[in-house]
């Protein structure tokens, strides 16, 4: 009886080992498949938490009639370096004493471009006062 108890220890033994072997693999196979394919989804998880960083890259102011009216049309685009994310462009225009100040927000996406128009029927034709604008966008 002694031998038989020996060697179901040794069995028992055996057991655990082979047991603590596959946990062993087990723990470092999802890690190696973690650092591998995890590393990806890290690196998009910092590029959204990234705040969007947009220049203006052109604006231009047009005029004409649009029937009886005179009207104002600014031209902007703009250009995304940052991260995804929500923006406000505005546009001021500026005739003698007269300010009017419009704005759209956007969503754009990282590296994301937009064209935008803003149109400006308050601006008057029978005046020498000539036509100022101004483009900014804030977060």
């Amino acid at each position: 009886m002694g031998a038989e108890a020996k060697n179901a220890g040794m069995s028992m033994r055996s057991k655990r080992l082979v047991v603590w072997s596959i946990v062993g693999i087990t723990i470092v196979v999802v890690v190696m498949l973690l650092l591998v394919f995890g590393l990806g989804g890290i690196m998009q998880g910092f590029q959204r938490i990234a705040p969007p960083s947009v220049q203006v890259t052109s604006k231009n102011l047009r005029t004409g009639t649009v029937g009886l009216d005179y009207v104002a049309w600014v031209d902007v685009s703009v250009h995304n370096s940052g991260g995804p994310g929500s923006v406000t462009v505005w546009v001021e225009v500026m005739q003698g004493s007269d300010v009017w100040k419009k704005s759209q927000t956007i969503y754009l996406d990282a590296k994301g471009s937009r064209d935008l128009t803003f149109e400006f029927r308050e601006v008057g034709f029978w005046t020498t006062n000539p036509i100022y604008y101004r483009v900014w966008v804030t977060y």
